[in-house]
């Protein structure tokens, strides 16, 4: 009996584990209404949806990057898995500032200059508020997952989340803008569970303090 190279070996088996581990999900899918007075919107992009309890560990994800351009945090929304390092190079020529005090996530970053960099471990789940603590207008949000099953919506409002491992699950559906829904999903082995959940848009704009809890002052 020929016997097969380690590395073939070795390979054969990850593919058998892999094709085994797909073999035992299944897939969550459905739409999402965004109402906003008390009408339907067209648009229904940006509504992320995830499965909560699911278990595993998540996998290890790359950094992610909040860049401070033109007084101004960018990109404005971020989500990430729990564990997930988020960097925050300044790329304005002008000295910011970093800082939350949000329940997932308490940081400052304290005063740095353009060119260069800090960072900070998402470590819970949650929303996490972000604001520079010299420009009021500076403001980004963090959505901090407790694993990697989630999905964005497109403009028509469909969600699909594949892979899952069979069980039972809560679903959130929730809009960076505070409306949020909440159900049951049951995952079958090689089917696909549907759904449809409704959201309602906030449109309140929120003001905040310091770092201290004192009122911003002039700035330039």
């Amino acid at each position: 009996m020929t016997k097969l190279p380690l590395y073939l070996v070795l390979v054969l088996l990850s593919i058998t584990t892999t094709a085994s581990s797909k073999a035992q999900t299944g897939d969550v899918k459905g739409t999402i209404t965004i109402k906003a007075g008390g009408s339907a919107k067209k648009d229904r992009k940006g509504v992320v949806v995830y499965l909560e309890n699911v278990p595993g560990t998540p996998p290890k994800a790359k950094n992610a990057t909040i860049k401070q351009r033109e007084k101004q945090f960018d990109p404005p929304f971020t989500i990430v898995v729990k564990g997930t390092t988020v960097d925050f190079p300044n790329e304005d020529k002008i000295f910011h500032n970093v800082f939350s005090v949000s329940r997932p996530a308490r940081f400052d970053l304290g005063l740095y200059k353009s060119g260069t960099m800090k960072s900070v471990e998402m470590k819970r789940p949650g929303v996490v508020d972000v604001y520079c603590n010299i420009h009021p207008d500076m403001v980004a949000k963090v959505k901090v997952l407790d694993n990697a099953f989630y999905t964005i919506t497109g403009p028509d409002g469909a969600f699909h989340i594949e892979g899952v491992p069979a069980g039972e699950y809560p679903i959130v559906a929730w809009l960076p803008s505070g409306g949020e829904a909440t159900g049951k999903v049951t995952v079958k082995v090689g089917e696909a569970a549907t759904l449809s959940l409704e959201v309602i848009e906030t449109a309140t704009k929120t003001t905040h303090t310091r770092k201290d809890g004192t009122p911003y002052g002039r700035y330039k």
